[in-house]
């Protein structure tokens, strides 16, 4: 089996491929693969040739799909273009991936109509081939190695991966066999399509098998509520922030997830988030950035049980990535100076000391899902550096977060997530937020005395990691992936707009 959609239309032509919640457009696999026919002619008509790029500036639609099966035709690849960046920042990921021409909707216009010079296009530009007669195009031979799709670098405007098809095909299959994801299977664009985990992760390996993705144009959690009660969701991936306005919402309640078999989620959800929605389907932490290929590293569905549980298993904690997916290989990368060792990463205070360096470290990734470099830039070596910091027990990785943020000491280097992790082993504490640099400062979520939370973690904790000052706050401040947002922490901790080192 290959990416070729034209053999997926030949197999289940008249199957429901795509769905389009917001105007209940249904594509089959046949209407795909015309709508990508039609739009390889008007690309290969507009010039655009083997190893040419093609950029779209869009919110989700279904058109995005037909599109990287036309540009893949022709031997050229897709670049899709956040929408939600401005005028000034969309600049940038252009300029990276120099395009033949850039494809936009219409309310995108004016966001691309300086940048794009005369290169611009509407979805309805491309589509007047369908009103007349369809001219003939010289198709690329097939070639793994060719760029196929270029993606920003986990939400940076600046950098973009270089996907080769070998890298694109082979995330299809490692997911579908990790996932189990069969004809049967259907899943919501919970994230923008423009994102690796949108159309990467999830989206590909079901059209891949024959399954049915569903189309947000925007997240919205009212509109993805009625997808997972009414269009037969088998899986959700998304983010903290999208999962939280999920359960926020006021239908959450009252919404059917009886055809929901797993709950996929990229970061750390907050604990209330992750309980309401564990009491409708299985949590299931992932791990992969595009630099790596989405799907590196996964929590088995069939052990991501309720929180009743969690003592059972300590694959349920939350900071458990699992283990790799099928044909990708993980490692630990040894510290730079093997006399540091991470420090609070163990379940005791013995683990804690005699944790060895080969098991804590930057993760790093190597198979053939991972992607060849980014794009104007050299290509990354076999081992690919994640910039984050994990760790490891028996046969499961832990990820902390990214090693810039760690505290570097003579002895040890700790990470404001070791710190969290104590602060959360307090029964009365829901949630923490940590910033270790120079001094440690920590904000938490419950109901516990601050000195005695600190006399609580001196235990669990080397010297230079016990938060000097603890906060209790109703909520923690948080970025757009879920993570505690540290900058905000230190400020609200500190009472300060900007804190001073001591």
């Amino acid at each position: 089996m290959t990416l070729s959609l034209e053999r997926r239309a030949a197999l289940w032509g008249d199957r429901l491929a795509v769905a389009d919640a917001s105007d209940d457009r249904r594509i089959s696999y046949a209407d795909l693969d015309a709508r990508a026919d039609t739009f390889a002619a008007r690309l290969d008509a507009l010039g655009v040739e083997a190893g040419d790029s093609v950029a779209v500036v869009s919110r989700n639609r279904v058109e995005v799909l037909a599109l990287l099966f036309a540009a893949r035709r022709l031997g050229a690849a897709l670049a899709p273009i956040s929408h939600r960046l401005t005028p000034k920042t969309v600049e940038r990921p252009l300029d990276i991936v120099a395009p033949e021409i850039v494809v936009h909707e219409p309310a995108q216009r004016d966001l691309v109509r300086e940048v794009a010079d005369d290169r611009e296009y509407t979805f309805q530009d491309l589509r007047r081939g369908e009103e007349t007669e369809q001219s003939d195009y010289d198709r690329a031979d097939p070639d793994p190695e060719r760029s196929l799709l270029y993606l920003h670098a986990n939400g940076r405007a600046d950098r973009v991966v270089d996907l080769p098809e070998r890298a694109v095909e082979w995330n299809c299959i490692t997911a579908i066999a990790a996932w189990g994801l069969g004809r049967d299977d259907c899943a919501p664009t919970l994230l923008p399509l423009s994102d690796a985990d949108g159309l990467h992760r999830l989206a590909l390996p079901l059209l891949y098998v024959g399954g049915r993705v569903v189309v947000l144009r925007a997240f919205d959690p009212a509109d993805a509520l009625a997808v997972i009660e009414n269009r037969g969701a088998t899986a959700l991936f998304a983010g903290a922030t999208e999962y939280r306005e999920l359960v926020a919402d006021e239908s959450f309640e009252s919404t059917e997830f009886d055809s929901v078999e797993w709950v996929g989620t990229r970061s750390v959800l907050p604990t209330d988030a992750r309980e309401a929605l564990a009491e409708r389907a299985p949590v299931v932490r992932s791990y992969g950035r595009a630099e790596t290929g989405p799907n590196n590293l996964v929590v088995p569905v069939e052990r991501a049980a309720s929180d009743a549980d969690r003592e059972s298993d300590p694959a349920l904690d939350p900071d458990c990535v699992g283990r790799p997916f099928p044909d990708c290989e993980v490692r630990l990368a040894e510290f730079a100076d093997s006399g540091r060792r991470a420090a609070g990463v163990g379940e005791n205070e013995a683990d804690k000391r005699e944790t060895n360096e080969s098991d804590v470290g930057e993760l790093e990734v190597r198979g053939p899902v991972t992607a060849r470099g980014y794009v104007g830039g050299e290509d990354f070596p076999e081992w690919v550096a994640t910039g984050d910091l994990a760790y490891r027990e028996g046969d499961d990785f832990y990820v902390l977060g990214r090693t810039a943020d760690a505290l570097e000491s003579e002895e040890n280097r700790v990470h404001p997530r070791t710190v969290e992790r104590a602060l959360e082993a307090h029964d009365g504490i829901r949630e923490a937020g940590a910033v270790v640099s120079g001094d440690s400062l920590a904000a938490v979520v419950g109901d516990a005395d601050p000195g005695e939370l600190r006399a609580f973690v001196a235990d669990r904790l080397p010297d230079a990691a016990v938060p000097r000052e603890i906060v209790v706050v109703e909520s923690l401040p948080r970025r757009p992936t879920g993570e505690p947002d540290r900058a905000k922490i230190r400020r609200q901790v500190s009472g300060e707009e900007r804190f001073e080192m001591e």
